[in-house]
C-alpha cells in the first residue's frame, strides 16, 4: 500500500471515531464534518473545503462547505485530513489469525470468536465499513454479525457464511489429524442430497451466503490448487439451494464458469450486499 493510501486510511478511521462520539453524544443532533478533502468516487475527483453533514445514524448532505450551515450543530473541523466512503473487503477470514498448520488445532472455537471481537474492531478502525467473511468454525462469524448489529462490539457491517463447504478430505476439511480421530469440520458434505442438506443447515443457523471450497488450496494439507473438488453437479445443487433460499454462494478458485452453473459472476456467486453509504 502506497503512503498515500495508507494516508487516507488513517484518515477514514480518525473521521469514524470522531464521528461516533459525536453522534453518541447528541444522536438526535446534527453533525458537521469539515474536511479539508474529500474523495468523490462517483466521479474520481478530490473535492476540497467540503461539508459532510449527519443526522442520527444517517449521511444527509455532501457540499461545500461555503454553502452548508452549521447552526444549531456539532461541527468537527478536520481541514488537514482526506475523507473518503468507507471501504468493502469481499473476502476476509476475521475470525481467524495469521496461524496456519498444526498450530490451528489450539485454537478452540470460543477463542476464535474473541479473535474475531478484537479483528473486527482493527478492521473498522482500518476504514472498513462493510465485509464479507467467507469460512468460519462452529458459526462464530454469525455470533460476531449478531454482537457488531446489537452494538455489543465495534466492528464492520459482516455478511457471513458460517462454515465452508467441503468435499471429504477437501480444502476446507480437517485433515492434519490421523484416521483414529475421525476429526471432519462442520461443512463437509458430499453427493447432491448431501450438500442441499448441508447447504439448508447453514443457512438455518443464520448465514447471508455459501462458501464452497471447490478445489484444493495452497494452505491444506494433501491437496491441489490445480484440481477440482466438488462435481459439476454438487456445485450446480449448492447453487440452486441457496439462490431459491434467496442466499448468495462465494467460491474461490472454481474451474468451471457462471454458464455452467446458473450464476451472475464467475469465481464469486454473486456478490456481497452491501449497502453504499
Amino acid at each position: 500500500m502506497s503512503s498515500k493510501m495508507k494516508w487516507f486510511a488513517v484518515a477514514a478511521a480518525t473521521l469514524f471515531v470522531l464521528i461516533t462520539q459525536a453522534v453518541a453524544q447528541q444522536s438526535t443532533q446534527r453533525v458537521v464534518i469539515r474536511a479539508g478533502h474529500l474523495l468523490d468516487v462517483k466521479s474520481g475527483k478530490m473535492l476540497s473545503d467540503q461539508a459532510i453533514v449527519i443526522e442520527g445514524d444517517n449521511i444527509v448532505g455532501v457540499g461545500p462547505a461555503s454553502a452548508t450551515p452549521a447552526a444549531d450543530a456539532t461541527t468537527i473541523n478536520l481541514p488537514n485530513a482526506t475523507v473518503l466512503p468507507g471501504l468493502i473487503d469481499a473476502h476476509t477470514h476475521l475470525t481467524f489469525n495469521p496461524s496456519f498448520g498444526y498450530e490451528m488445532l489450539g485454537i478452540s472455537i470460543p477463542r476464535e470468536a474473541l479473535i474475531g471481537a478484537h479483528n473486527a474492531r482493527v478492521t473498522l478502525e482500518a476504514g472498513f465499513t462493510t465485509v464479507r467473511n467467507v469460512g468460519a468454525r462452529g458459526y462464530t462469524d454469525v455470533a460476531l454479525r449478531d454482537a457488531i448489529n446489537a452494538g455489543d462490539v465495534p466492528g464492520p457491517r459482516m455478511l457471513v457464511s458460517g462454515p465452508a463447504l467441503s468435499i471429504t478430505g477437501g480444502h476446507c476439511d480437517n485433515d492434519l489429524l490421523p484416521y483414529e480421530y475421525h476429526a471432519t469440520d462442520d461443512g463437509v458434505a458430499d453427493g447432491i442430497e448431501n450438500v442441499q442438506h448441508k447447504t439448508r443447515e447453514i443457512i438455518k443457523y443464520g448465514a447471508d451466503l455459501i462458501k464452497v471450497c471447490a478445489t484444493g488450496g495452497v494452505l491444506s494439507k494433501g491437496d491441489d490448487p490445480n484440481a477440482s473438488q466438488y462435481t459439476l453437479e454438487e456445485m450446480k445443487a449448492i447453487v440452486a439451494d441457496a439462490h431459491r433460499l434467496r442466499q448468495k454462494s462465494s467460491c474461490p478458485r472454481a474451474w468451471c464458469t457462471r454458464r455452467d452453473l446458473g450464476i451472475g459472476s464467475r469465481c464469486g456467486f454473486g456478490r456481497a450486499r452491501a449497502s453504499n453509504e
